[in-house]
């Protein structure tokens, strides 16, 4: 089962005609990559944690399809997966979706590559491995 992060439309993530913007998707795709990783680093916020320890994660991939619009003070809720585990890349799938409801607002995958200060990939954490594999994600096992 996908991991849930729920989340409420912003007026800022609207546009002038009041309808998301639709970067803003993406945005909450990094959000629930945060939520998704947060038992990893035990409270601290992932991506401060990485970069703490000299690493960073940035997209190195991203598309999406968008299905319905949505508007400032919507209830949504982001399903997220890892669907690829690399050595040191992952991609995320998700799925905005209107609460209370089973439509899509839009879906798509981000994929990432950790690096180092010198920016060269780097082995994803073992606690980031684990959460994958606590979650039950398909993608528990190391691709490449």
């Amino acid at each position: 089962m996908p991991h849930r992060t729920d989340l409420t439309v912003a007026w800022g993530d609207t546009d002038a005609g009041g309808l998301i913007y639709y970067p803003r998707f993406f945005h909450y795709a990094i959000l629930a990559l945060n939520d998704y990783f947060a038992p990893a680093f035990e409270g601290s916020h992932p991506m401060e944690a990485l970069r703490t320890d000299g690493l960073v994660l940035p997209a190195v991939d991203a598309s999406a399809s968008f299905h319905a619009p949505l508007r400032a003070g919507a209830e949504v809720a982001v399903a997220s997966a890892v669907t690829h585990l690399g050595e040191a890349s992952l991609t995320l799938g998700f799925a905005v979706e209107a609460a209370g409801t089973d439509s899509t607002a839009a879906g798509g995958e981000v994929s990432f590559v950790l690096v180092d200060e010198a920016w060269e990939s780097t082995p994803l954490p073992e606690a980031m491995r684990d959460c994958v594999g606590d979650r039950g994600d398909p993608s528990a096992a190391p691709t490449a």
